[in-house]
């Protein structure tokens, strides 16, 4: 500031100078002049001349003294002033540069060093006032942006430039983007240059990531097979079309944007009228959607699904229109197929059902002819074997009494399986009405029944006071009697023998657990527990004929329900069954 002060004063000093010494010479000799005439006039006395000579160049003297005195002082003050006003303009300008909210910096243009940073810059950039005094600009720019920079200054001239945006560096490392603006200066009687930099990071990344959003978007409509267009508020002028339009129709982007009812022209002759009323839903609406056929460039008659609305403003008006065309042709086609397959599968549905319904029934009539043959021959031997027992046991050694109770044993054994396969093929057979049913009435019911067989027998039986699912009440007791009599029999060699009917779970659906303290056996495969005739214990540990669990799991299932169990040896069985919802009753077959 003082230089330029200096500078200032140079020429308008030389003028004052030049100015003052003509005075004087024109102030001298107007004086000589006016004064001697002046004297002469008043005496012609030589001594009285001579006196007066001598005191006039005297008082010249002290005047013109006193006059340069004045002039001397005031010029000096013009200039302390106009210093002082300098310092203090370099004061506020100093101020301003330190305290300003912008990053700023001074540089030596000839060096690129850092002469002076603002706080500001100090807190942006993350070095301290003397790292920035030992750097040049090149310590903030990438390396691959220093050559750049070396020639934007060999470019320079004095005065203000706009940067534009660079890119910066900071102490962490992390690059930024700044927008600078330069002013050239002279700072330190040297060369140099202003620089503000204002952080414009998140503009210009998000103006990168807008653009690349805008490029995918363009490059998925060219990409995808669906047709998007964009017409003006009255669908007069068509603004875009993607190039997708020429697969679906066969006419380019260009003739479709020419001519606007070139779409509607291809429309097929029945389907004009389905086109026409969705453009008139649009405008109503604001939206339509609809599908109809169209006869290609090439010929061919093609489905299109059309989707379009009115795009509105801020306050509501309609600025343009846009839709979608998509070709549904292959799907029209696989629906026709679906349709002609579905009639032919009921067909087959029908068909087979029917036949399942004859065979069944011969089945049902099969397996009650060949019960009712078995059984009566079964009867007769266990009849006969009782009477050989009781009139002739006198005759009868102990190997003798011994093949008769074997005898016995196998026909009741067959028959109890009989039994059993006519209840597996009742299952089968048997229409359900599913109804609100109490289990626990039903399950007493049976312990009573067992307890009346085997009264020595001592079981602790424990139910809630009730548990209600949604079965079919026919059904329900084979079930827990099966269940039940299995607990009961595996349980018979314990003392403390416990039987429980729980509810695990209660919900959407209903999970019944029944559960014993016998003897248990490994589970092993869980998908052979079912299958007919599987058997855990041999006939001389336990009685059965291994169908019970089989009958079990076919109720469950008639149900469309699950059941499973858990076992372990010596510490019991549990056996869990799910059922549906109380709301949901109904008949089923």
């Amino acid at each position: 500031m003082q230089a330029k002060v200096k500078a200032a004063w140079t020429p308008l000093g030389f003028r004052l100078a030049v100015g003052i010494g003509v005075l004087y010479a024109i102030v001298g000799v107007l004086w000589i002049l006016v004064s001697d005439t002046f004297v002469a006039s008043l005496s012609a006395d030589p001594a009285w001349l001579a006196a007066a000579q001598r005191y006039k160049g005297v008082f010249y003297v002290i005047g013109t003294s006193l006059g340069l005195i004045f002039l001397v002082y005031a010029g000096y003050r013009r200039i302390f002033d106009a210093r002082d006003r300098a310092d203090a303009m370099e004061l506020h300008i100093r101020d301003l540069f330190v305290q300003h909210p912008k990053p700023m910096w001074v540089y030596d243009r000839e060096t690129l060093r850092f002469l002076a940073v603002n706080e500001a810059a100090t807190r942006y950039y993350g070095y301290s006032h003397e790292e920035f005094q030992q750097m040049t600009l090149g310590a903030i720019r990438p390396a691959e942006d220093l050559q750049l920079m070396l020639d934007t200054r060999r470019d320079a001239v004095p005065g203000h430039h706009d940067l534009g945006v660079v890119r910066h560096r900071k102490k962490s490392g992390e690059i930024v983007f700044v927008h600078l603006t330069l002013h050239t200066v002279e700072f330190l009687q040297r060369e140099a240059a202003m620089v503000m930099a204002i952080d414009v990071t998140a503009d210009v990344l998000s103006k990168r990531a807008l653009e690349r959003q805008q490029a995918q978007f363009r490059q998925l409509h060219q990409s995808l097979s669906d047709a998007l267009w964009i017409a003006s508020a009255d669908g007069q002028t068509v603004l875009y079309i993607s190039p997708a339009i020429q697969q679906i129709y066969g006419h380019t982007p260009e003739q479709m944007m020419a001519n606007p009812d070139l779409w509607l022209q291809v429309v097929h002759p029945d389907d004009v009228d389905i086109a026409k009323s969705s453009g008139a839903s649009l405008q109503t609406v604001g939206e339509a959607r609809c599908e109809y056929r169209i006869l290609a460039r090439s010929g061919a008659v093609k489905w299109v699904l059309d989707r379009k609305r009115l795009i509105v403003d801020e306050e509501g008006l309609v600025t343009m229109m846009g839709g979608i065309l998509k070709d549904i042709t292959a799907a029209k086609e696989d629906e026709a197929r679906r349709a002609e397959s579905h009639l032919e599968l009921e067909r087959l549905v029908a068909q087979r059902t029917s036949e399942l319904v004859r065979v069944n029934a011969e089945l049902d009539a099969f397996a009650r002819t060949i019960a009712h043959d078995l059984k009566s021959p079964l009867v007769s031997v266990v009849g006969f074997t009782q009477i050989l027992q009781k009139r002739y046991a006198p005759v009868l050694d102990e190997d003798g009494a011994r093949l008769t109770a074997r005898i016995e044993r196998a026909a009741k054994q067959m028959a109890s399986l009989v039994n059993d396969l006519l209840s597996l093929s009742r299952v089968s057979t048997t229409v359900l009405t599913l109804v609100d049913v109490d289990l626990v009435p039903i399950a007493q019911d049976i312990m009573e029944e067992f307890r009346q067989q085997e009264p020595e027998r001592k079981l602790r039986f424990d139910a809630p006071a009730s548990l209600h699912v949604c079965a079919d009440a026919g059904l329900m007791r084979p079930l827990l009697t099966n269940l039940l009599g299995n607990a009961w029999k595996f349980t018979g060699k314990r003392e403390d023998a416990h039987v429980q009917l729980l509810v695990d779970a209660a919900g959407p659906g209903v999970i019944v657990r029944i559960q014993d303290n016998g003897v248990g056996f490994d589970v092993g495969n869980g998908e052979l527990l079912f299958q007919p005739f599987q058997r855990f214990h041999t006939l001389s540990e336990f009685s059965g004929t291994g169908i019970g669990l089989t009958t079990c799991q076919r109720i469950v299932a008639r149900h469309h329900q699950r059941i499973w169990v858990e076992s372990v040896p010596g510490e019991g069985t549990s056996v869990f069954m799910t059922f549906a919802p109380l709301s949901e009753k109904a008949s089923a077959s």
